[in-house]
Formats: C-alpha cells, sequence, structure tokens
C-alpha cells in the first residue's frame, strides 16, 4: 500500500487530524505573485488518491481537504482539486451539507465560482432543498442566500440541470477526465 493510501486508511480508522498536518494549507512565505500554498502538490496527490477509492465513511476527510482548499483561495491554488473534494462530499451528502459545497462554489473568487457546476448546491433534488431551506430554523440569513442562487439560476429560460445521477455520472465520466489534464499541465506550470 502506498504511504497516502496509508494515510487515508489510517485516518478512516483513527480520525486523527495529526497525520494530515503535512496536507495544510501553509502560506509558502513568500510575498505579491510568488505567494502560494506550500502544501498544495502534496494535498493534490492525497486527493487524488482518495478519489480513486473513497467512500462515505472518507467525509470527515472530505470535508477537511474542501476546508483546506478553501483556505488556499488566498493564494490562487488550481480550483480543480476543490472541485474533485466539492464531488466527493456531494456524492455522499447528507442535506446539511449543502453549506459546505455553497462555500466551495460561492465563497472564494470568481472563477470557483464559474467553474464549480451549480447542480452540487441542489442536492438530491433542487425541489426538496429548496423545501429544505425554508423550512430550516438554523441559518436563516444562509438559507435565504443559497434559495435566492437557487431561484436566480432557475429563472434562466434557457438553463438546463442535470438530475443528481445525470451529474453523478458526468463528473466521473467526463469532467474528471478534463481535471486530471489540468492538473497535470499545471504541475508543469509551477
Amino acid at each position: 500500500m502506498n504511504t497516502l493510501r496509508t494515510i487515508i486508511e489510517t485516518y478512516r480508522k483513527t480520525s486523527n487530524e495529526y497525520i494530515l498536518a503535512p496536507f495544510k494549507c501553509t502560506h509558502n512565505g513568500k510575498s505579491g505573485y510568488d505567494a502560494f500554498d506550500a502544501q498544495y502538490w502534496i494535498r493534490k496527490e492525497l486527493i487524488v488518491e482518495l478519489y480513486s477509492d473513497y467512500t462515505i465513511s472518507d467525509k470527515p476527510l472530505i470535508k477537511w481537504l474542501l476546508q483546506e482548499e478553501q483556505k488556499g483561495i488566498e493564494f490562487d491554488i488550481p480550483l480543480y482539486t476543490t472541485d474533485i473534494c466539492a464531488f466527493m462530499l456531494y456524492k455522499h451528502m447528507s442535506t446539511d451539507d449543502v453549506y459546505e459545497l455553497f462555500h466551495a462554489k460561492f465563497g472564494g473568487k470568481t472563477d470557483r465560482q464559474i467553474y464549480l457546476d451549480i447542480e452540487l448546491i441542489f442536492g438530491f433534488d433542487r425541489i426538496q432543498m429548496k423545501e429544505y431551506l425554508k423550512n430550516k430554523s438554523t441559518n436563516i440569513d444562509l438559507n435565504k442566500e443559497i434559495l435566492k442562487t437557487i431561484e436566480y439560476y432557475e429563472s434562466n429560460p434557457d438553463a438546463s440541470f442535470k438530475s443528481r445521477e445525470e451529474y453523478i455520472q458526468y463528473f466521473e465520466t467526463k469532467k474528471i477526465n478534463i481535471i486530471r489534464n489540468h492538473l497535470e499541465s499545471t504541475e508543469d506550470f509551477f
């Protein structure tokens, strides 16, 4: 078993965040255009390894990785790893995970808002998600913001949205290949 897979398996069993320390978003100490997340490349490898074999038991790790990716926004890290983490969470989501998925898409810069798919916010079914958000008695302001966002997308008469099954199929058969190509090309860039 490779080192990354060992870390994944250990975290599944122990939930010990200490073993994730080498993957934490960490400023490289430089300024301006040279500022970057010093741990991005190793975290990217962990994300890719996790994507190759993940289950619902990996949800705590997926959420941790997604949080670290969100921290990396200030360093303009490539958004492809965020997309992978958001998809893994979406695939094994509970309805409350909409908040993390919304933050992944809209909690950063414009390129993330454009690149990450809106279907992530729709959850299992966008009608059910809207009902959930309308009836949830906590996070009222955020619920209203997410509802407004869903309704904005729905207001486009030319919009076509994928069902949950269609989106999962699309991501796993097409989008992941595009992401892999981008990740390989960004290694050459940096």
